[in-house]
């Protein structure tokens, strides 16, 4: 009876946390807080409180609600042929992400709810920017539009099936399977798997990282266009590239809230 009842109650809470918003952001917020000194910790709690889920979806809550002043190129990261920040005009995620520091750094300056927004808009920002589905490379054809691409999704029997996704959709669907997963779960994970390497994946500077995502980026490009059929093989390692990215968001993060 005992273990029925258990059953019963971790499918209930398998259910309940697959109802909420599967990206993983909330990890990767929790995992930054996870390694913040005590003044960054303090500052962070000053202007965003206890509550995180409303900060890691700012953005997004913003777009669904149709409340956004911005445009949705102010997610993507804009790199020049060899991996530089390149000079766009208009919006930019780096660029949101220099301006926010500049807010938080002068943030004597500023009033609390200017201060807050430019903290929820760092964090959104380094999360989307580490995701290759939000990665534009001058002179990659496949990283200006969404493209459409096949992959293996099963095998029944003799006969393979093959389904057709959109590039940042199904980068997307690799923060979908594991739907009981909480924030703390997701952070909790990293910090177990990736936890010795931190101190290399947050070392450099913002330009340093944005290059490094564009290298790994162009890579991927490299082989994957709209004739591309990828092998579930192929899928299932490139959920460890993105678990990886991930954990490097989270631990930069907590770098860039360290410095300031």
């Amino acid at each position: 009876m005992k273990k029925i009842f258990l059953m019963l109650a971790l499918a209930m809470t398998v259910s309940m946390a697959s109802a909420w918003e599967k990206r993983p952001d909330e990890g990767v917020f929790l995992l930054a807080k996870k390694h913040l000194s005590p003044e960054a910790k303090s500052m962070v709690e000053k202007y965003l409180g206890e509550s995180y889920a409303d900060d890691v979806f700012y953005l997004r809550n913003l777009e669904a609600k149709k409340q956004a002043t911005h445009s949705k190129e102010l997610r993507f990261l804009h790199l020049s042929a060899d991996f530089k920040s390149a000079g766009v005009e208009g919006e930019d995620a780096l660029k949101g992400i220099e301006q926010s520091l500049a807010v938080v750094r002068a943030r004597n300056s500023y009033g609390t709810a200017e201060v807050r927004k430019a903290l929820r808009t760092l964090i959104n920002l380094m999360c989307d920017m580490h995701n290759f589905g939000y990665v534009r490379i001058e002179g990659v054809p496949q990283s200006q539009a969404n493209f459409t691409f096949t992959c293996y999704t099963g095998d029944y029997g003799k006969r393979k099936t093959t389904a057709p996704y959109k590039w940042q959709r199904f980068w997307d669907l690799y923060t979908h399977w594991h739907g009981g997963f909480s924030g703390d779960l997701w952070a909790e994970d990293m910090e177990l798997c990736l936890g010795e390497k931190r101190a290399e994946l947050s070392k450099g500077s913002l330009q340093d990282w944005a290059t490094q995502i564009g290298e790994k980026a162009a890579e991927l490009y490299s082989r994957i266009n709209p004739d591309y059929v990828m092998t579930r093989r192929e899928r299932n390692e490139l959920e460890y590239v993105n678990y990886e990215m991930m954990a490097r968001a989270g631990y930069r993060l907590a770098a860039l809230f360290n410095d300031i």
